[in-house]
């Protein structure tokens, strides 16, 4: 089989803030390094959970300028472009690689709602320009658009992508996709609570947002389900629903960042629109959270 551009647990991070809603570089350093130290085979800055489209490129370009330096190498950072358009998706890509990123996550351009054709026309304005590798970003819930499996698989053939980013819960698409782009497409899962069907489909790994909390137990999972232990590897999937739930209830990405706070690791809050948690969500992220400390699946940092 050939080898993967891009594989294994590569977290969406959400990006650390000060106070007053500026960039808590310090703060970014470190989350990095947590993702880093705990297994994490790539880095996304900038993606949903980043919150990209909450700040100007200066910022965005330096979020990427820093996680690009902290990771040294060690990972590829993959950095989210989730411009709307044509202008501003080649703005970032060029600001993104100039900071040092090593691939784009790219999302189709999602106020245009283009067809087939126009996605194909998108990626082929933008790949040449950006000269870095590609993973287009599939979020029907987020874009509004549906990319055909043919397209993906179009859009690999004349190598303007070299993977692709499922966040659906359309299994019945991602097979398809698996059984239409080369084996050397990094086809990654972006479903968290179907990170084990994905995988078992094609999956080479996976872009998770709380994978950021906990990048080596997600490892752990895809390697019990790549060796066939199916069971197994969903019952581990398993134990990571109520903290899946509790991410995802309300309010993303803030729950995501009470929990970073809650292993010891203050982020801020998030920027309008995002509001704070409710009682009831704070109590039951922190037993989530909890639980899976005291199963030492989740360490304090």
């Amino acid at each position: 089989m050939a080898e993967r551009m891009f594989r294994g647990l590569i977290p969406a991070f959400p990006t650390p803030l000060q106070q007053d809603g500026s960039l808590d570089e310090a703060g970014l350093a470190r989350i990095v390094e947590y993702q880093i130290g705990r297994g994490a085979s790539g880095l996304v800055p900038l993606g949903g959970t980043g919150e990209a489209n909450s700040f100007g490129l200066a910022t965005r370009r330096r979020i990427v300028e820093i996680t690009a330096s902290v990771a040294a190498r060690r990972v590829p950072v993959i950095a989210g472009v989730l411009d709307p358009g044509l202008g501003g998706a080649l703005e970032s890509g060029r600001a993104y690689r100039e900071a040092g990123a090593d691939g784009l996550m790219v999302i189709p351009p999602y106020y245009a709602r283009p067809d087939q054709d126009g996605v194909l026309r998108y990626f082929r304005a933008l790949a040449p320009a950006l000269k870095l590798p590609i993973v287009y970003y599939d979020n029907p819930y987020r874009s509004a658009i549906v990319t055909t499996p043919a397209t993906i698989a179009r859009l690999e053939e004349e190598g303007l992508i070299v993977g692709m980013k499922a966040s659906s819960t359309d299994l019945y698409h991602f097979d398809q996709v698996a059984r239409l782009v080369s084996d050397r497409f990094s086809l990654l899962s972006g479903q968290d609570t179907l990170f084990v069907e994905q995988v078992m489909l094609g999956a080479c790994g996976g872009v998770l947002t709380s994978a950021a909390l906990l990048p080596g137990a997600w490892a752990r999972v895809q390697m019990r389900a790549e060796e066939g232990h199916v069971k197994e590897a969903l019952e581990l999937q398993g134990r990571l629903h109520p903290l899946m739930d509790a991410l995802f209830a309300e309010q993303f990405p803030e729950a995501v960042r009470r929990a970073f706070a809650l292993i010891g690791l203050p982020i801020g809050h998030s920027l309008p629109p995002v509001g704070a948690l409710s009682a009831a969500a704070e109590t039951r992220l922190a037993a989530a959270v909890n639980a899976l400390v005291a199963d030492g699946v989740l360490a304090a940092a």
